[in-house]
């Protein structure tokens, strides 16, 4: 082998070396691109959410302020949950119902029985959207229901709890 024929090869290797450079930019500036296009989208998505979250407690909070100018402080005939759906506005039942719930279910009632006492006494939200959150959080009707006896003076001892 000569010398013109160890240029050719280093010629042609260094012209394959500068097109595997070319692909490998050219992958990187694609990739950048669609990381860019990704995050950009990720950074709408959360500022959509502070929206949505935003404009819900706005609702909740002049629920709340209807709910105390209508039925007083809070804790006395009404209550409220932080649920990590938003807030549930919750009336105190007729104590005899809720009694009569109470003699009837004790300590440990169905999912059905908590829906019987509950969904009447929801103020906030509407009760559409109350149904939607339990479907998501099924826990929340249990504790709504907890809260709801808790309201209307019913505790552990009277549901034959310790």
């Amino acid at each position: 082998m000569d010398e013109t024929d160890n240029q050719v090869q280093g010629s042609a290797a260094d012209e394959q070396e500068k097109e595997l450079q070319a692909k490998l930019d050219k992958k990187r500036a694609e990739l950048a691109t669609l990381q860019a296009g990704r995050e950009k989208a990720r950074r709408r998505a959360e500022i959509e959410e502070e929206i949505a979250v935003t404009e819900r407690k706005c609702r909740e909070e002049a629920a709340l302020s209807a709910a105390e100018a209508k039925y007083g402080p809070l804790g006395t005939r009404w209550a409220a949950m932080e649920t990590l759906g938003g807030v549930v506005i919750l009336t105190r039942g007729d104590g005899i119902k809720v009694r009569i719930w109470a003699d009837k279910h004790g300590a440990n009632p169905s999912v059905q029985a908590c829906r019987e006492l509950v969904r009447p006494n929801v103020q906030y939200p509407a009760i559409e959207e109350f149904d939607e959150m339990v479907k998501e959080m099924p826990m929340v009707l249990v504790a709504a229901a907890g809260k709801l006896l808790e309201l209307s003076g019913v505790g552990a001892k009277e549901l034959g709890g310790k």
